[in-house]
């Protein structure tokens, strides 16, 4: 299992932008009624999704990036 590596700012960025892509591609592109270009585009859309509800990005694995913040341990 891959650790978490994408941040709250994100994660929001990529469900929306999921969100958004999903309505373009069903009532925009016509995915609803068989537009083939329509479906593929609702289709990817779901790939930001998932990487924002997981808050795993895999492209970000090789390259190092991480969006998380790193949690400060309280002063003890």
């Amino acid at each position: 299992m891959l650790k978490k590596n994408m941040g709250s700012l994100d994660r929001a960025v990529r469900f929306i932008l999921g969100l958004v892509l999903i309505a373009v591609g069903l009532f925009l592109l016509g995915g609803l009624r068989g537009s083939w270009i329509g479906i593929v585009v609702a289709v990817v859309a779901l790939v930001p999704i998932a990487t924002a509800v997981t808050g795993v990005c895999p492209g970000y694995v090789p390259l190092g990036i991480s969006t998380l913040r790193r949690e400060h341990s309280p002063p003890m």
